[in-house]
């Protein structure tokens, strides 16, 4: 399975709770003993990530000037708000801190720093 965004995200906020609106869509349910659903996890957007290697895969770092960066893919969506949610992480940084990416955009973007993906 394939995300539609790619998130490059600063140490910060990788290791961050996700924002408040975005529990609903990417909390990680918990569940009881006997395999009942009795919650959801406010999860950091390290956990998310860990969380959905299953369907997405690893999150790699790639470092930049020394500056560590974290690739997370989700499936995102417009209606849902989301994508405006995920936006607004980037609001008054500069690239490629907190970037919403497409695919191509993240595989380019990982490419030109392939020899500092670890």
């Amino acid at each position: 399975m394939r995300g539609n965004v790619f998130l490059c995200l600063n140490d910060a906020t990788f290791n961050s709770l996700i924002p408040d609106e975005l529990i609903s869509s990417y909390g990680i349910p918990e569940y009881d003993e006997e395999g009942i659903q009795n919650g959801v996890i406010h999860p950091t957007f390290k956990e998310l990530g860990e969380s959905n290697g299953g369907k997405f895969g690893a999150n790699p770092m790639i470092r930049v000037d020394d500056v560590e960066y974290y690739i997370v893919q989700l499936e995102a969506s417009w209606l849902k708000g989301e994508l405006s949610s995920l936006i607004k992480l980037g609001e008054g940084k500069s690239y490629p801190s907190n970037s919403l990416m497409t695919n191509s955009e993240a595989s380019k973007f990982c490419s030109d720093n392939q020899t500092d993906i670890i």
